[in-house]
């Protein structure tokens, strides 16, 4: 319980007044919103500041996330003249007590505050006796880490976040679980130069180097080009022994830039090593093998993984889909595809296979719900676009027929494959 009043105290935080309108001051909020830390710190002189308090609190988590402690002090020293209790200047004071090994004084502070921090607490102290600087860092660790667990991720501030595992290096640079977290951070907000950092601080004698080195391999195929991606992660498995989830990533990679033969090859590997995600495995070997045009063998791919796991919402709907498209086992299909539904009701693909199997089982009612309710979801989606047009032209609806079509070519992309079809479609119409 004491861990979750925490993550509550650290994650109510007050948005920064906006006290001033000069041009530097709108470039550093507009750069520290987009976690560009350095830009907003750029130009910045703490000796000439004339801001309200409110509006140091970002230079003074950008300082923390740079790790420059004395910038951080200088500003956390400069909030706490007008604000003696607030909680992340006082922090960095503590922080700063610590390592200049002064412990008198940090007791002699935190004793003179008169209102009880619980976070403070937990993070410097045990029965009123200071930790150890591992003890402390493990401490915040913990609560960054509990921040996660109790948030839906779009509710998380990453910059105090990131604030706290800053602060938890700069206490115990050993601490290689808070650099391998200030990795996944950078990484969350697009940060793929600075999260690769983190990642190679780790040492291979670390009890966190494998998973640096996963979150390296991703890094790169999130944010490199394919030829650099594909180069690096390859060297990344020489490097760890042909690690099976680096291979994974390799594989994704391929098949994620369509290059499903490659792909399809280390998946083969991958299923002789018959590791515990098999199911899915096999589930995106078929996905290659559909989108290379051989339906039997990704059929064959689809049914095993459904064998080895039957419940998985994903491989229901691609299977599925695929015999609906064909026009067989329309029955079967239909309850698969319900079943995806009520696992993964917000999911527009699955809503969008379902709505079109009561499609073709002559259902246009509930087609047309669902369908339109894949719209509301994924407004750009061309190919429900297209879809919707099919079922309203099906329930002689074809002035709202021919405007989806209209839409659906519009927005269709060269690999949705549907623009000669959806042109056919109001050709024919025109030609009525």
């Amino acid at each position: 319980m004491k861990k979750l009043l925490i993550f509550y105290l650290i994650t109510a935080f007050s948005m920064p007044v906006m006290a001033y309108t000069s041009s530097n001051f709108l470039i550093s909020q507009l750069a520290y919103k987009n976690h560009d830390y350095e830009t907003s710190l750029f130009d910045f002189n703490i000796d000439t500041a004339k801001y309200p308090n409110n509006d140091l609190l970002d230079k003074l988590i950008a300082s923390v996330i740079l790790e420059n402690l004395e910038f951080a002090n200088n500003i956390s020293d400069n909030i706490l003249k007008f604000e003696k209790n607030n909680q992340e200047a006082y922090l960095v004071k503590l922080v700063n007590l610590l390592l200049d090994n002064k412990s008198n004084e940090i007791k002699k502070l935190y004793s003179d505050t008169k209102t009880k921090n619980d976070l403070i607490d937990f993070i410097f102290f045990n029965d009123d006796l200071l930790k150890d600087n591992q003890t402390i860092s493990k401490s915040i660790i913990d609560i960054v880490t509990s921040s996660f667990s109790n948030s839906d991720g779009y509710s998380l501030n990453y910059s105090f976040l990131l604030f706290y595992t800053s602060l938890a290096r700069m206490i115990d640079i050993s601490n290689d679980r808070a650099t391998l977290i200030k990795g996944e951070l950078f990484q969350k907000i697009g940060n793929d130069k600075d999260a690769r950092l983190m990642f190679k601080e780790i040492n291979q004698d670390s009890d966190f180097y494998l998973d640096a080195q996963i979150n390296l391999a991703l890094n790169y195929s999130f944010y490199l080009s394919y030829d650099e991606a594909i180069k690096n992660i390859n060297k990344l498995l020489e490097k760890n022994n042909n690690l099976y989830p680096i291979k994974k990533i390799l594989a994704d990679t391929h098949r994620i830039e369509k290059n499903y033969k490659f792909a399809i090859q280390l998946y083969n590997e991958m299923i002789e090593r018959n590791e515990n995600d098999l199911w899915s495995i096999y589930y995106l070997r078929g996905i290659c093998f559909e989108r290379l045009g051989q339906w039997d063998k990704a059929e064959k791919n689809f049914l095993k993984s459904l064998d080895l796991k039957p419940d998985s919402p994903n491989v229901l709907n691609y299977l599925a889909y695929g015999w609906v498209e064909r026009n067989i086992r329309l029955d079967q299909s239909l309850e698969m595809l319900k079943a995806a539904y009520a696992a993964n009701p917000e999911s527009s693909y699955i809503i969008d296979s379902l709505a079109w199997a009561y499609f073709k089982k002559n259902n246009y009612t509930e087609a047309a719900k669902l369908m339109e309710k894949v719209i509301d979801i994924a407004p750009g989606e061309a190919i429900s676009l297209d879809h919707l047009g099919d079922i309203y032209y099906a329930m002689n609806r074809k002035r709202e027929a021919i405007h989806f079509w209209q839409q659906a070519l519009e927005l269709a992309e060269p690999e949705d494959e549907i623009t000669e079809d959806v042109q056919s479609k109001l050709d024919k119409i025109n030609a009525g």
